[in-house]
């Protein structure tokens, strides 16, 4: 009697299997939309900002870059051209363009008969006084990584935004929006003062002993930081059951375009890995 239910439910499974038929989805193209990668800061230095394009949903290639745009920013009285040195990159053509405080700039995108704009405004930031590293062990007692330990104080008064960026030996090791952290006063704490308080980590095996391990403080703007918090809701932080389901992201840039035009004060300190 086993072994006849047992065979029963054999051709019960392999009829559902049989059943199963492979789908094929067709989507529209639509059209192409300009992607804005651009972060503009008070440091003196050469700025970078990145154009693509949106391509296919299934498109396995890698985004179209787009060539041959005008690009400047504006505000505080000063005028920054940017200047094509790879196919979709552009780099300010003064090595020493930056933000000031308390200015609004604004990013100016002119491509294939088309006008772009996004605007961001430059407060202030609190000071990085210090950083250090604390040494964290695997249960081997094998070096595992590092904690970045800041000493800082928040700026009084509800409405700060920050994130954290680090870099080695001037090098950003952690270069996409999902490594970097991003934080609100809403959940630091209103003017508080932190002293060696961990905001940051990095991996013992990007690191030797001699490198020179930097971290940089932003003050980013509500618009960005929405911006970001979207992003990531929509990507990294996807995957249950009860997720919501997908939604366009922010973006401050004008006609139809995406991504996010960032400008932000920065202070800094750095360490030397022991």
């Amino acid at each position: 009697m086993r072994k006849k239910q047992f065979y029963i439910w054999l051709l019960l499974l392999t009829g559902i299997i049989s059943c199963t038929k492979e789908i094929d989805i067709e989507l529209e193209e639509g059209d192409r939309r300009l992607v804005v990668d651009a972060w503009f800061t008070t440091q003196q230095k050469t700025h970078e900002i990145r154009l693509s394009q949106t391509s296919d949903y299934f498109s396995q290639e890698e985004t179209p870059k787009v060539s041959g745009a005008d690009v400047q920013i504006a505000g505080g009285g000063d005028l920054w051209t940017f200047s094509e040195v790879s196919p979709g990159i552009y780099h300010s053509d003064d090595p020493l363009a930056h933000a000031k405080l308390g200015n609004t700039y604004t990013l100016s995108i002119t491509y294939d008969g088309q006008n772009y704009s996004a605007t961001d405004y430059c407060d202030t930031v609190p000071s990085l006084d210090q950083i250090a590293l604390s040494a964290n062990y695997d249960q081997n007692n094998a070096l595992d990584w590092y904690d970045i330990l800041v000493w800082t104080t928040e700026l009084p008064g509800y409405g700060h935004w920050y994130c954290w960026r680090v870099l080695v030996n001037s090098e950003y090791v952690k270069d996409t929006l999902s490594e970097i952290s991003i934080e609100s006063d809403e959940y630091l704490g209103d003017g508080l003062t932190f002293q060696s308080f961990p905001i940051e980590w990095i991996d013992a095996d990007e690191v030797v002993s001699g490198d020179t391990v930097r971290l940089e403080q932003h003050n980013i703007s509500k618009q960005t930081y929405d911006a970001f918090i979207a992003i990531l809701s929509e990507t990294e932080w996807k995957g249950g059951i009860f997720d919501s389901p997908p939604a366009n992201v922010p973006s401050n840039i004008s006609n139809d375009g995406l991504g996010v035009f960032v400008v932000s004060a920065v202070s800094e300190a750095e360490v030397i890995v022991p």
